[in-house]
């Protein structure tokens, strides 16, 4: 990186926001704290995950595969296996849900890879899938 014509190492890079922040208001701190963990928080998921175990079927480009769901909340699940996707790719679940006698289906988008599994974002196309991972949390919730 580049600054003021000078090459600088990571830790002359820590030394010279030091000094900045150092000769900066109280206002100025607080403002650029603020800046900080809103921009560190931009990403993340929006609700923590409840811990679930539970068998799910899913299609990832017309191949079916069988694994553990690892943990669940209202925006996604993530999904242990040892096979390898992709973030950005698109996926198709079946699973059971307390309240449908046949397994519930919802679609959603592999958001990140682990070696261990992959997170997966819901794509909640109705109001009937919105209301089922509510009332699927909610019950895990009440455990």
């Amino acid at each position: 990186m580049e600054i003021s014509g000078q090459l600088t190492k990571k830790s002359g890079v820590t030394a010279q926001l030091i000094e900045r922040i150092k000769n900066m208001s109280l206002d100025q701190q607080v403002e650029l704290l603020k800046a900080l963990d809103k921009s560190s928080k931009e990403g993340l998921r929006q609700s923590y995950r409840k811990n679930f175990f539970m068998i799910i079927d899913y299609n990832v480009e017309g191949q079916y595969f069988r694994d553990f769901i690892q943990d669940i909340n209202e925006g996604g699940l993530f999904i242990e296996t040892y096979q390898k996707f992709s973030a950005g790719q698109s996926i198709l679940m079946s699973f059971m849900s307390p309240e449908f006698v046949k397994p519930f289906k919802i679609g959603g988008e592999i958001v990140h890879v682990r070696p261990y599994g992959f997170g997966v974002k819901f794509k909640i196309e109705n109001q009937v899938q919105e209301e089922a991972i509510k009332n699927l949390v909610n019950m895990i919730q009440d455990r």
